[in-house]
């Protein structure tokens, strides 16, 4: 009797059903981003059931940028309902360097195909497809610039200068900056090493400017000083450093580092 009502439900053995549940961002930073992808997957047999296998095609754009497979054994116990996770792992320089059109965006629209295998009894091995659509962040590293230098007070033995930098987020979530280091050069000559403790805080798309004062005896600025008092006003710079970078977003990982080297040319008009 035991084996004809086994029998009896082998041969009632229906399809399990497969539907997108939601995505989450499991972890994210300005290089990368690791994403999961939840899928519910019904059981209406009295017996249970393993989803070993699962592929995905994921598409930015209705382009085809990335694809991979798992073997992976999720027991769905009979008559209940299990999730099914699928990790995809993005790198924003990737997606930048193979879709030029989306320099300068903040989002990118995304599909994700997936299909999961089944071995079920009775019916042996079935494969289910879903997909699931939507949008992701880009991105974008903050900007950090010499945006001037003032001349507040000028003699033989030196000089009173106040030192400015802007501090740009080109993204849409808000960003906090702290532990910034900075060191200037002009013309060869170290003018600013500095720390600053104090946290600076972005919201999204907005920019500040950082004011440093600084104090520079006539050895330091060596001809610059001689310069300046002959009335010229354009210097070459080199701004390094580093900052600590934390974002508003789900799954940023916080205090990541962001250096910086600049060079150029700047005028004390």
């Amino acid at each position: 009797m035991a084996s004809c009502a086994a029998l009896r439900d082998f041969a009632d053995t229906r399809r399990p059903t497969l539907q997108y549940n939601s995505m989450s961002i499991q972890s994210i930073d300005f290089n990368r981003a690791v994403v999961q992808f939840h899928f519910d997957v019904n059981n209406p047999n009295p017996v249970g059931l393993t989803a070993d296998r699962y592929s995905y095609e994921f598409f930015i754009n209705e382009n085809s940028f990335l694809s991979g497979s798992q073997d992976q054994n999720v027991r769905i116990s009979r008559e209940s309902v299990s999730t099914l996770s699928v990790p995809v792992t993005l790198s924003f320089s990737d997606i930048i360097n193979s879709f030029g059109s989306l320099i300068g965006s903040e989002s990118f629209a995304y599909r994700i195909n997936t299909e999961v295998q089944f071995d079920i009894p009775g019916l042996g091995v079935q494969r289910l497809p879903v997909s699931a659509s939507g949008e992701l962040p880009i991105q974008r590293m903050p900007r950090i610039e010499l945006a001037g230098l003032d001349v507040r007070n000028l003699s033989l033995a030196g000089a009173e200068l106040e030192v400015a930098f802007r501090v740009a987020n080109p993204n849409r979530f808000g960003i906090s900056m702290s532990n910034a280091a900075y060191i200037l050069q002009v013309n060869g000559r170290d003018w600013l090493d500095t720390r600053i403790t104090d946290t600076i805080r972005l919201g999204a798309s907005d920019s500040d400017i950082v004011r440093i004062p600084i104090r520079l005896n006539a050895t330091q600025m060596g001809s610059v000083l001689i310069d300046l008092m002959a009335g010229r006003s354009e210097f070459d710079y080199n701004l390094s450093g580093s900052a600590n970078i934390s974002a508003d977003i789900e799954g940023f990982s916080g205090g990541q580092n962001l250096p910086f080297d600049l060079s150029g040319r700047f005028s004390t008009d």
